[in-house]
C-alpha cells in the first residue's frame, strides 16, 4: 500500500509540472508517462485519464494548502486573525496554482464541467473551514449564537465565487501572477466582502 500511495504521489507531482508549463488541454498522459519514465499502460494502472489525474493534483493541493488552517482557527484569539491567514492562504493559491482553477475557463458562459468539479472541490473545503471559523466566533462569544452556521457559511462561498467569476471576466487578456496590482484588487475586495459578513455576525448583546 505504502508503494502504491508513493507511486500515486510522484504521478501527480509530474502531472502538475505538465499543467503549470502547458495546461490541461496541452499535456497528455503518454508525455506524463514520459517524464516519469514509466509506460502508458502501468499510469492507467493508476488513473484512467488525464482529467481524473488533474482533480487528483486539485484535491492533493488544497489538502497540502489547507492542512493548517484547521488548527489555526483553534489556536487564533479573533476572528480577523483568522481571515487574515486566509487571505494570505487564497493570495499564495492564486499566485502559485492559478493555472489550476481556469481564470479563462471562467470568462465563458458554461465553463467545462472539469472546472466546475474543481471549483466545487475547493467550495466544500472553504466551507467546511468558513464554518469552523463562524463555529469558533460562536464559541468565544464573538459571533451572534443565533447564527445558522452551516447555511452562513454557505453563503458566504457563493458571495466570494461570485467575485471570483467577476474578476476572471475583468482578466478577459489573461492572468498574469506578477500583475500584483490586480491580484491586490481581488484580494482587497474579498477582505471588504469578508469584514461586512463578519462584522454582521458579531454578537451584540
Amino acid at each position: 500500500m505504502a508503494e502504491l500511495d508513493q507511486k500515486r504521489t510522484l504521478i501527480l507531482e509530474a502531472a502538475l509540472k505538465r499543467f503549470k508549463r502547458y495546461g490541461l488541454s496541452k499535456t497528455t498522459m503518454e508525455e506524463i508517462a514520459r517524464d516519469l519514465e514509466i509506460s502508458k499502460g502501468s499510469l492507467y494502472y493508476y488513473f484512467s485519464d488525464k482529467e481524473s489525474i488533474y482533480v487528483a493534483v486539485v484535491e492533493r493541493m488544497i489538502a497540502d494548502c489547507f492542512i493548517d488552517m484547521s488548527a489555526y482557527v483553534e489556536q487564533a484569539c479573533e476572528i480577523s486573525q483568522i481571515i487574515d491567514r486566509y487571505l494570505d492562504l487564497k493570495e499564495t493559491m492564486l499566485l502559485e496554482y492559478h493555472f489550476l482553477f481556469g481564470v479563462n475557463e471562467w470568462i465563458k458562459d458554461v465553463p467545462s464541467s472539469l472546472m466546475r468539479q474543481t471549483i466545487e472541490l475547493l467550495q466544500q473545503v472553504e466551507t467546511a473551514f468558513l464554518s469552523a471559523t463562524i463555529t469558533k466566533g460562536i464559541r468565544t462569544g464573538e459571533l451572534n449564537p443565533a447564527t445558522d452556521t452551516a447555511l452562513t457559511a454557505q453563503l458566504l462561498v457563493n458571495v466570494l465565487f461570485g467575485l471570483w467569476v467577476i474578476w476572471c471576466k475583468w482578466q478577459a487578456a489573461g492572468f498574469d501572477p506578477h500583475d500584483r496590482k490586480a491580484l491586490k484588487c481581488f484580494m482587497d475586495r474579498e477582505r471588504h466582502v469578508l469584514t461586512i459578513f463578519f462584522n454582521g455576525l458579531r454578537y451584540r448583546p
